[in-house]
């Protein structure tokens, strides 16, 4: 199985900074799993890495889109794959550094986007198996359709158990080839950064205002001048469609500021959310007396046990 490591966490929890220092030492290279960071030109607003990070480690999935262009998971998870292979192939580390669950979860867990649906009359006789008989009975269901497919079933998370089991029934034993125990694609840490929410709503609040003081309105004048559609899938992420409001006169600028803050804390919120469905992620938990350092050898002890 390829390698991976992997940093997720709310934003601005401080995932850029950690996932270059990784990448420095391990001689890898980063992947972002950010829906909005693959437009061109969304710089400040996307919190993009600066010229300067994304000269010092090589960076993927950035900067690789007109703003017009649209954007999807399915292509995500298929462009994040090919990386993966291909830099495994050549012995570099990919770190995958992700801030959406979505894009995340679907390239771990190895999404398959064919259309086979919830199965309710399926879920309801597993519920029922799982009540009298708890994960080993799920596992023991699980494990007899594998057989008649040539795979195993390793991981033992209920949610993974009755997804598998319903791929299974429905014939589809591709997605599930290749897992860990933990129902991943990848070998590798998953890695989560998390703050107490106060001060994390203070780092939220702080890079909106750094975002103005950088010239995030002028960067948005300056795509809408050079024909970005204001509607266009791009200008859906935090911080673009709240400056759209206040050149068209709809809010203040101090409204403005304020609305993205709030925004942005709520989805915060969603992101943390998201990450607690996704039981193998591995937590360090930073306060205000934990120092970079300490984050950066936490995460290390972390990659070194697992690959």
């Amino acid at each position: 199985m390829n390698k991976l490591i992997t940093i997720v966490g709310p934003t601005a929890v401080g995932k850029t900074d950690l996932t270059l220092a990784l990448a420095k030492y391990y001689h890898g290279q980063v992947i972002s799993g950010d829906a909005y960071q693959v437009y061109k030109q969304l710089n400040i607003g996307t919190a993009k890495p600066t010229e300067e990070e994304l000269d010092t480690v090589p960076h993927h999935l950035i900067d690789i889109l007109e703003p017009n262009e649209d954007y999807s998971v399915s292509v995500f998870q298929q462009q994040a794959k090919i990386l993966i292979e291909n830099l495994n192939h050549n012995s570099i580390l990919p770190i995958l550094s992700g801030g959406t669950g979505l894009y995340v979860q679907s390239l771990l867990e190895n999404y398959n986007f064919n259309d086979i649906k919830p199965n309710i009359e399926l879920r309801t006789e597993l519920d029922k198996l799982y009540i009298e008989q708890g994960i080993e009975g799920l596992r023991q269901r699980a494990s007899k359709l594998a057989e008649k497919g040539g795979i195993e079933i390793r991981f033992t998370d209920k949610h993974r158990l009755y997804r598998a089991i319903e791929l299974m029934c429905a014939g589809d034993y591709n997605a599930l080839t290749n897992q860990t125990k933990e129902g991943l694609s990848y070998v590798g840490p998953v890695i989560g950064l998390q703050r107490e929410r106060s001060d994390l709503y203070n780092r939220i609040n702080r890079r909106v205002e750094i975002m103005f003081e950088k010239g995030l309105v002028d960067e948005v004048i300056s795509l809408i001048n050079n024909g970005v559609n204001p509607d266009c899938q791009a200008f859906k992420g935090i911080g673009y469609k709240e400056v759209v409001q206040y050149l068209e006169g709809l809010i203040s600028y101090d409204a403005c500021i304020g609305l993205i803050q709030k925004n942005t804390r709520h989805f915060a919120k969603r992101q943390i959310t998201w990450y607690k469905r996704m039981p193998y992620i591995n937590w360090i938990t930073i306060d205000s007396n934990t120092t970079e350092i300490e984050i950066y050898n936490m995460a290390r002890t972390m990659i070194d046990t697992s690959l």
